[in-house]
Parts: C-alpha cells; structure tokens; sequence
C-alpha cells in the first residue's frame, strides 16, 4: 500500500510539479462526498465523488494524459464523446481544442448528473443522456449496480429496469451539423460490439480519427466485430495505455 500511494505522490508531482500537484492530490485523499479539483491553466473546477471509479479516471485523464495525442494532428472540429461518464473528457477535450464542438454521450442518471456540473462552463460541450447504439431507439443498463465507470447498455427486452434513448452516429452528425466526425471517442463498455457489427457502413468513412477501449472481457467479440468493420477502410493505428487511436489514411477523403 505504501508502495502504491507514493507512486501516486510521484505521478501527480510529475505531471503538475511539485506545489500544484501536492495540492491536488491532497485534494484528492481528504475526506469528503464530494472533491473539488482546481487544474493549472483549466477554467473551473472539476467534481469527483469520493470511493467511486471518478479518481480512477480523473487520473486517466488528466494524471496520464490518456486522451492527449500530440503526434496525432487531430484539429477537430466535432468531437462525439461517447461514454463521456462524469465528463473529464469531455473537460479536457474543449480545454485541449477550443475551436471543437463537443457531444457527450452519458446514459446512467447519476453519472449524467455530474456530467452536466464538470462541463456547464464550457460552451461547446454539449452533454446528451442517452448511449450510442446501431439504431435509433431505446435501450437499457443492464448492470445498474456496478461501479460507476462500468454500467454497460442493453437491449430493452434484456431487463426490466428504465429505458434510455439510444442515438446513432447518424443522428449525432445531424445534431452536430457536419457531414465527418472529426474524433470519435468510444469507451462504451461493450456496446462497441453492436456498434460495429451493422448499420455501421453509413458512418465510418466519415470518421477522420478515433479513439476506442475495446471490452472483450466484459463482453465477447468486441474486437472481432470492430476489426472486421474498420477492415474495410484505411486507417492508420497505434496505441496508447488501453486507448486505440486510429487516424484515416491521407490519401482517402
């Protein structure tokens, strides 16, 4: 435990140094509901509540950089955040590329609830209740009583709990007003597998980059259906952390 807790000191001074980085971690550790976080340079605070997932991913994002690809030329435009949960992507996304318009998918209620407080200062992040799916529609999560960066969406016949809209990429591109979605952020628990297996030729040559977690081990095929589907375009890959990032070829349109 030591072992593990002064890693997270050395992470948190390297990434903020020494002063701004002791404060947020302490921040981080004192105990309350709710943790008020203040970044270097970052308009407002950010909210993370306190013995979830949110510190896990406050880290990810904003600790490792997770979603910071500066080798990748990305200048977006529209950013489709889809899986946005509590909203540190979809905080860093506009604080990163003040020029992007941003959708942010979350589905879960409480999740959402925090979504809207972490990015009402930002202007151009759009936060929508509803997950991305194959087809317009309603679905369901079918695990409401996991950890909060895990609720996974279902068919609506699959459970008897409430339902939630289901959107495709179609209908965020009309919601966006563009004919590309110049990044598309995927950390969808799963649902990538019904994503990619139909009804996807409509939209992924619009796609200019992505950002993808692929989740075979919550749910099976997740990959075989993405690299089937993304098999058909030109797209260049790397990776980084869990994050597959993939950028469209230049000599495609």
């Amino acid at each position: 435990m030591l072992k593990i807790r002064i890693r997270q000191v050395l992470r948190y001074w390297n990434r903020f140094g020494f002063v701004n980085g002791s404060r947020i971690l302490i921040n981080v550790l004192i105990n309350q509901s709710y943790i008020r976080l203040s970044l270097p340079s970052y308009k407002a605070p950010i909210f993370a509540r306190r013995d979830t997932s949110d510190v896990f991913v406050f880290e990810q994002v904003f600790i490792d950089q997770g979603y910071d690809f500066p080798l990748v030329d990305l200048r977006p435009k529209l950013i489709i955040d889809a899986g946005a949960n509590v909203g540190y992507t979809s905080v860093f996304f506009p604080h990163r590329y003040p020029g992007a318009r941003i959708l942010a998918l979350e589905p879960e209620s409480s999740n959402y609830e925090l979504l809207l407080r972490n990015t009402a200062p930002y202007q151009n992040t759009t936060p929508i209740k509803a997950a991305l799916w194959n087809k317009t529609g309603r679905v369901a999560i079918g695990n409401p009583e996991s950890e909060k960066w895990a609720f996974r969406v279902t068919n609506t016949g699959l459970t008897n709990g409430p339902t939630i809209e289901a959107l495709t990429v179609e209908d965020l591109l009309a919601m966006g007003g563009s004919e590309h979605v110049d990044t598309l952020k995927l950390d969808i628990e799963g649902a990538e597998k019904e994503l990619f297996e139909s009804n996807y030729e409509a939209w992924l040559g619009k796609v200019r980059v992505m950002m993808i977690e692929l989740h075979d081990q919550l749910v099976a095929g997740c990959s075989g259906a993405f690299n089937r589907a993304v098999g058909q375009y030109q797209f260049n890959q790397s990776i980084k952390c869990d994050t597959l990032i993939l950028v469209k070829s230049s000599n495609t349109s």
